[in-house]
C-alpha cells in the first residue's frame, strides 16, 4: 500500500479538493518524486513582544524567550528562523493554535487528518449529512485560515487519515512523513506534545518521532519540536501548557496586539471549530524541544483526558498496544518474547 515512502511521497493534494474520496487512507496521491514548492508565501504581518517576567524587550516576532523549569529566563532566536520547517499536526486548525503567528515562507503544514469523526456526531452537529461533505468543509476552513497566514495550497499536505483514528495508522503516517522531510530538505519540524490529551495528537506525536528516527539511520538529521494543546490535570482540562520535564526548557513566544489580531483572523477561519477554539488563548505560543519519548508508557503520569470523551480510544492500554504495534513494524523497538 505504501511503496518507498521516503522516495515517493504520497502529497495528498486531492484530500484538499476532494476528501473521503471512497473514503480510502491514505486520500489517492499519484507516485512520484515530490518537487519543493516554490515560494508562494506572502510575507507575514504583525511582530511579538518578547515579554520577560512581565517587561517587553524588544519588538522583533522571530525572537522567544527561554523558560527553564528553575524560572530563569532569556531571550533567544527560535530555531526554525530562516531555515525549512515541517509544521505537523493532526486536524485542521491544530496548526493555528500551535504555531499560527509563526507560519512563513519557509513552512511546510501537514495535516494528518481529515477532521471528519465517522460517528457523525460532529458532522451533524454542523449540518452536515456524511463524514465526506463535512471533511470538505474542514479542508475549505483550512484553507481559508492559511490564505490569511500567507501560506499557498501547495505547501499544504493532507495525508487524510480519518479524524479519531490517527492512532491506528502511526506507522503509515511515520513513513510519510519521513518521505515529505527527506524531500523538501527539512532538517527542523513542530509537532504535538505527547501529552494524552487527543489520541490524535498522540499517535501524530509519535509518527513525528519516530519518521525522525527512521531519517536518522540514514543520517539523515531533523531537530524536533512539540506544541502543547491540551491535557488532562487532576479533574480539569489545561490548554497550551506542558507538564513538568526538568531536562527540557520551554520557549515562549508572547503575541503583539498586530500578531494576536492575524492569529484571530486565521481561527476565525474555522467556522465550524468556533467553540472549540473560544477555549485557546491567542497571546503566546510554547514550545520545546520534543524528549526522546517512550510511546508505550502513559504521558502525563497517566492522566488521560481522551479516557473521558468519546474520540476513538477509550483507554491507555488500548494506546500503548497500538504503540507498540506500529514501532514494532517500524523496526524501532524490538518485539517482546
Amino acid at each position: 500500500m505504501w511503496r518507498s515512502a521516503v522516495n515517493h511521497v504520497a502529497v495528498c493534494r486531492r484530500s484538499l479538493a476532494g476528501p473521503c474520496a471512497r473514503d480510502r487512507f491514505p486520500a489517492a496521491a499519484k507516485n512520484g518524486t515530490h518537487k519543493a514548492p516554490r515560494r508562494l508565501f506572502r510575507s507575514s504581518t504583525g511582530a511579538v513582544d518578547v515579554a520577560i517576567k512581565g517587561r517587553s524587550l524588544e519588538r522583533d516576532r522571530l525572537r522567544l524567550s527561554i523558560v527553564r523549569s528553575n524560572g530563569a529566563t532569556s531571550s533567544a532566536v527560535p530555531p526554525w528562523r530562516d531555515v525549512p520547517v515541517c509544521v505537523i499536526v493532526a486536524h485542521p486548525d491544530d496548526e493555528t493554535i500551535g504555531f499560527g503567528a509563526q507560519l512563513t515562507n519557509n513552512a511546510t503544514v501537514v495535516v494528518a487528518t481529515d477532521g471528519a469523526p465517522r460517528n457523525l456526531v460532529d458532522a451533524k452537529a454542523h449540518g452536515y449529512d456524511t463524514a465526506c461533505a463535512y471533511a470538505a468543509a474542514r479542508a475549505r476552513e483550512l484553507r481559508s485560515a492559511m490564505r490569511v497566514a500567507g501560506v499557498d495550497e501547495t505547501s499544504l499536505i493532507q495525508i487524510g487519515v480519518p479524524d479519531q483514528d490517527a492512532a491506528r495508522h502511526i506507522a503509515d503516517m511515520a513513513r510519510v512523513l519521513a518521505g515529505v522531510i527527506a524531500a523538501k530538505g527539512i532538517h527542523c519540524a513542530i509537532t504535538h506534545a505527547y501529552e494524552g490529551g487527543h489520541p490524535d495528537h498522540d499517535a501524530v506525536a509519535c509518527a513525528a518521532a519516530a519518521s525522525c528516527r527512521l531519517l536518522e539511520r540514514s543520517g539523515y538529521r531533523v531537530s524536533l519540536y512539540e506544541m502543547p494543546l491540551y491535557r488532562q490535570d487532576g479533574n480539569r482540562e489545561l490548554h497550551q501548557t506542558f507538564a513538568l520535564n526538568e531536562a527540557a526548557p520551554e520557549l515562549a513566544l508572547f503575541l503583539d496586539a498586530d500578531a494576536q489580531a492575524r492569529k484571530r483572523r486565521m481561527l476565525a477561519g474555522y467556522l465550524t471549530q468556533r467553540h472549540t477554539l473560544s477555549g485557546f488563548a491567542i497571546e503566546t505560543e510554547r514550545f520545546r524541544p520534543m524528549p526522546r519519548h517512550d510511546f508505550t508508557v502513559l504521558p502525563n503520569n497517566g492522566a488521560l483526558l481522551y479516557e473521558r470523551h468519546d474520540w476513538g480510544l477509550r483507554t491507555g492500554a488500548e494506546w500503548k498496544a497500538l504503540a507498540a504495534q506500529a514501532l514494532i513494524e517500524l523496526d524501532l523497538i524490538e518485539r517482546p518474547i
